[in-house]
This record gives structure tokens, C-alpha cells and sequence, in this order.
């Protein structure tokens, strides 16, 4: 048989033969953060059940810097392809918006699904001499009282200066530590009389003893005994809080945000994840694309309304 027989009696087998499928692409989570904090945490802890639902590698990819800015505007430009999604600092991005720290307005992004929202609270070290809110007022009537915290792109900065006005405590915020045991911790060795963290991130040293509780900005206070927001007659209290919401880059396509969001529920409620949750006393509270479209709606409204209090 000669060669160009012996090839065009191959030629129909060839063309039969299945085309070898090409692997899905990676998916790149975007971090706004350094290894280590507690957006790392929470994204690092999903993504073992998120790989398995969508059937692809999920990797970290931490981008540190500008206050989230960095990650933020990475994620905008990125493709809609459904390979970048990022978790995104809420209220603190918005805050960063406000203050012209981003290129781009965040109602663009796709919303895809919410990991946990953290409700705050406000504490002195367990040696302090003030052992109510009225005893803050009353020394801010001589001096401000003084709060640590992290830097003003940080949600504990909204929630330190907002919550302080609602409690009406003339209050001096002293920022620009790292991160939330970072400013405790300098509260507990006199840096500060007080600071407004959340409550996931106390529980350690609530535990410990270290910081009295005065003041819960939950609808219904989770710390027994500790006044919130409803007996304290400020409800807006309760609106402060640390939401974790996931996004894509603006214009990804409806079907890939329903297959990303689902899965990122899914993943969320995980017998592995809740249980790490557990260990660590993080707040999970998986919210689906729509609902977290509507949460950032609603800090979108917050912010807005105190961005003079917060520009100040």
C-alpha cells in the first residue's frame, strides 16, 4: 500500500477520534490583605470546598497595599471571565471610595455571594477605672476620650467614629495600627482609655478577662447583660457592621455569576468550613448574590450618610 493510500484511509479514523478537552483555567481569589489577617483567614478556609464544587484549583493571590485599594482596582480590570473573584472590605471600601482611593464606582463590581457579617462592640481594659458609657461621657466632658484603632480605610474606623457620635462620647481616635489585636492590645497598655472592635475579634480576650464590655452594637445584645443597640435607643448601631462579601469584575456573564455564587454558598456551609468557623470564632453567615447585592446597597446608604463625620 503506498504512503498517500495508507493516508487517506487513516484520514476518517483521525478525524473520529474525541478532541482531547483543554483543563479549566484557575481561579484567582483575591486577598486585599497580607498573610495572616482575617480576610486571609476566611478565604483560605473556603477555598478546599470551593475547589471541590466548581472542580477547578482555586489559588490565593494576596495583594496587599493602599488600603485595599490595590486589590480593588486589580479586580476591575481584570477580565469577566470568571477566573479573578475577590473578597472586598465592606464598609472600608466604600470608605476608600469616598475619600477618592479608588479609580472606579463598586456598584460596578458583580456581587457573588457574602462570607460573614461581624456586629461590633465597645470595651475597657478590664483595669480601667470607667466601668459604664455614662463614665465615658463624663470624662470626654474634661478630655476626649481616647480610642485606638486601625487607619480610616479600615471598618473599624467607621465604626469607632460613628458609633462614638451615636453615644454621644467626645472621642479622639488615635489610628494607624496594623490590626485589630494591634489596637487592643495598645488600648490594654494605656495607649488608649477604649476601642470599638468587633465581637468576633474580642471574644479572645473577653475570654481572658482583658477588656470589660460596655456597650453591644447588635440589635440584641450576644454578650449577657451588655447594653445594645435596642435598649440603648440607637438601632443605627446595629448597622454598623464587617461584611466579607465576594465580587467579580463588572459584566460577568449571568450564568457564571449563578455558578460561582452557588458555589461559593455551598462551600460556606460545609461541614469543614463551619466547623473551622467554630474553632475560631468567626461569623458565618452565607448570603447568596441577590443578598449581598442588597447588603452593599444598604452600606452604600450608611456610608453615605456619615461620610462628613467620617472625612472629618
Amino acid at each position: 500500500m503506498t504512503r498517500s493510500r495508507r493516508s487517506l484511509l487513516l484520514a476518517p479514523a483521525l478525524l473520529a477520534a474525541p478532541a482531547r478537552a483543554e483543563p479549566e483555567p484557575d481561579i484567582a481569589f483575591v486577598i486585599p490583605y497580607a498573610p495572616g489577617g482575617g480576610f486571609d483567614a476566611y478565604v483560605r478556609a473556603v477555598i478546599p470546598a470551593l475547589q471541590t464544587r466548581l472542580g477547578r484549583r482555586v489559588l490565593p493571590d494576596n495583594r496587599d497595599g493602599a488600603g485595599g485599594a490595590r486589590a480593588a482596582n486589580a479586580l476591575y480590570r481584570a477580565k469577566p471571565d470568571g477566573t479573578t473573584i475577590s473578597v472586598v472590605n465592606l464598609p472600608g471600601a466604600l470608605i476608600l471610595q469616598h475619600q477618592g482611593g479608588l479609580g472606579f464606582d463598586l456598584g460596578e463590581l458583580s456581587w457573588l455571594a457574602n462570607m460573614g457579617r461581624d456586629a461590633y462592640g465597645l470595651v475597657v481594659p478590664a483595669t480601667s477605672d470607667l466601668h459604664s458609657l455614662d463614665d465615658l461621657r463624663a470624662l470626654g466632658q474634661r478630655r476626649k476620650v481616647k480610642f485606638t484603632c486601625v487607619g480610616p480605610a479600615g471598618t473599624a474606623y467607621s465604626a469607632t467614629r460613628i458609633g462614638a457620635r451615636l453615644l454621644n462620647i467626645e472621642a479622639r481616635v488615635i489610628a494607624g495600627y496594623k490590626g485589630t489585636s494591634d489596637y487592643i492590645v495598645a488600648a490594654l497598655r494605656g495607649d488608649g482609655d477604649a476601642a470599638v472592635a468587633s465581637i468576633t475579634a474580642l471574644s479572645q480576650f473577653l475570654k481572658a478577662g482583658l477588656v470589660r464590655p460596655l456597650a453591644s452594637f447588635e440589635a440584641h445584645s450576644s454578650l449577657p447583660g451588655v447594653a445594645d443597640a435596642t435598649t440603648l435607643g440607637q438601632p443605627e448601631l446595629a448597622d454598623i457592621v464587617q461584611l466579607r462579601p465576594v465580587a467579580a469584575p463588572p459584566g460577568l456573564p449571568p450564568s457564571l455569576r449563578q455558578t460561582l455564587s452557588e458555589a461559593l454558598v455551598a462551600a460556606l456551609r460545609d461541614p469543614a468550613v463551619i466547623a473551622w468557623s467554630r474553632r475560631n470564632h468567626a461569623n458565618l453567615q452565607p448570603d447568596d448574590a441577590d443578598t449581598t447585592a442588597r447588603l452593599f446597597a444598604q452600606q452604600s446608604r450608611f456610608i453615605a450618610r456619615w461620610k462628613d463625620e467620617l472625612a472629618a
